[in-house]
Formats: C-alpha cells, sequence, structure tokens
C-alpha cells in the first residue's frame, strides 16, 4: 500500500514538472518572423514598397535560416542575428506571403509564422502618401494658424501685444518673466520654451497679470533711504561748535 501511494505521488510529480516545462520549451523552440521598413512606404492596408528587412528569432540550437517569399527561397542565413534584406522593387506587384524555415544543428527543421503583404509601384506609394500625409499636414497647420489667431487675440484683450501673441511666461530657472517664442514646443496649455535670461529650457505657461505684478512690485527698488552722520561726522561737528563759539558775546 505504501509503495502504491509512493508511486503516484511520484507520477504525480513527474506530470506537474512535465506541465511546468512545457510553455517554456515552446517557447525556446518558436521561430517567429517579422518584416522591419528600413527605407519606403509601409502603408495602409499591408501595402509596402521600398527596401525592408526579414528578422527572424530562434532557439539557440539554430544554425541556419531559409526566407522564403511565396514558395521562393530568396536567402540563408547561417549566423545570428537572423536577417535579410529585399528590395520590393524586386519582385511582382501584388499581394505575397513571406514565411521562414529554421533547420537546428540537430537536423531538425521548424516553421515560423507568415507575414502577408501587398508589394506596390513606387508611384503608389506617392499617390497614397498626397492622398492621406499632406491633407494630415495641412489640418495641423490650420490647427496651428487658429491656435495663434486665438493666442493673439486673447494677449490683445489682456493688453499685452507688446510680450509677443503667446503671452510671458516667467522662468522657474531665474524667476524672471520672458516673451513666449515661437519655436516652443506646444503642450497643451503650456510650452516646453527657452528662457533667454538663463538659456535654459522650461515647461512654462501663460503668467497672469496679477503674477506679473507681483513680480513687477518684487522687484521695484524700495525708498532711498539717508544714512545717518558716522562718528567723525559728529566729532567734526562738535569742534566746529567749539570754534564758532570764540566768535560769540559773552
Amino acid at each position: 500500500m505504501v509503495a502504491y501511494r509512493t508511486l503516484r505521488r511520484s507520477l504525480l510529480a513527474g506530470v506537474v514538472l512535465v506541465l511546468l516545462a512545457a510553455p517554456l520549451w515552446a517557447q525556446g523552440s518558436e521561430l517567429k518572423l517579422t518584416l522591419r521598413r528600413d527605407w519606403g512606404y509601409g502603408g495602409f492596408g499591408g501595402d509596402i514598397q521600398g527596401t525592408f528587412s526579414f528578422a527572424a528569432t530562434a532557439p539557440p540550437d539554430t544554425v541556419a535560416v531559409d526566407f522564403y517569399i511565396d514558395d521562393q527561397l530568396v536567402a540563408t542565413d547561417t549566423q545570428a542575428p537572423w536577417r535579410y534584406q529585399f528590395q520590393t522593387d524586386d519582385y511582382a506587384l501584388g499581394t505575397h506571403v513571406m514565411r521562414a524555415v529554421g533547420h537546428t544543428a540537430a537536423g531538425a527543421t521548424m516553421a515560423s509564422n507568415t507575414v502577408t503583404n501587398t508589394f506596390v509601384s513606387a508611384s503608389q506609394g506617392q499617390a497614397v502618401l498626397v492622398r492621406f500625409v499632406l491633407p494630415l499636414v495641412g489640418v495641423l497647420l490650420l490647427a496651428f494658424i487658429i491656435g495663434t489667431l486665438i493666442s493673439v487675440r486673447r494677449s490683445r484683450r489682456q493688453g499685452g501685444s507688446a510680450a509677443g501673441p503667446w503671452g510671458v511666461a516667467i522662468c522657474p530657472k531665474c524667476g524672471r518673466p520672458f516673451a513666449m517664442h515661437l519655436f516652443g514646443l506646444n503642450l497643451g496649455t503650456r510650452k516646453y520654451d527657452r528662457c533667454p535670461h538663463c538659456g535654459k529650457w522650461s515647461v512654462v505657461r501663460r503668467a497672469s497679470q496679477a503674477e506679473l505684478a507681483a513680480l513687477e512690485a518684487a522687484a521695484a527698488p524700495g525708498p532711498a533711504v539717508t544714512p545717518g552722520p558716522g562718528p567723525d561726522d559728529v566729532e567734526a561737528q562738535r569742534r566746529q561748535r567749539l570754534e564758532d563759539s570764540r566768535f560769540e558775546d559773552v
């Protein structure tokens, strides 16, 4: 009875070890293929054009990786990192299925996932850029112009037109006010801008009139204070009085 329980526990422990090791074994024996754009167009709907590279991750015992475009073997890499660069213009236009096959030192083979893309011509890629990218740039430019006009109108209402359309900020580094610049990076209600006084970049916001008035009041010089007579002045005055007393009538 005791031997039966011991055998059952051993079998159960073995099953648990196999289940725990299975994900690690599966991960180590996996060949994964990705496609990277080096130069060119990688646009909407899987359309690509230009210079691209296969990049594969493989187990440590891999000795070679074959790269395929459709059923055509295009390259074999025998050293990690497993990569191969190609030009889409060297192949027929249309949809292509890309994959990789790995070879281990023990002679086993393993297949990767597949990557499907459509090779298009350079003119098609440029047409897509004109159709989508240029309108996006136009929208961004229009938003910038509208934001600038709003800033100018707000600045004129606050009487700060002399400080520029983007208003005045107070540098958190040196504490001095400066007019925000056009080249400052907009961050919503704030700007990443450079202070011309200390030369440092900071995230700043438009200062209110109350903040600017308080800063100006703090920087204003106080009333002039006339210093009192020193010890030498007191002694000189005493001697002058003694000298003057010689001419007084008794």
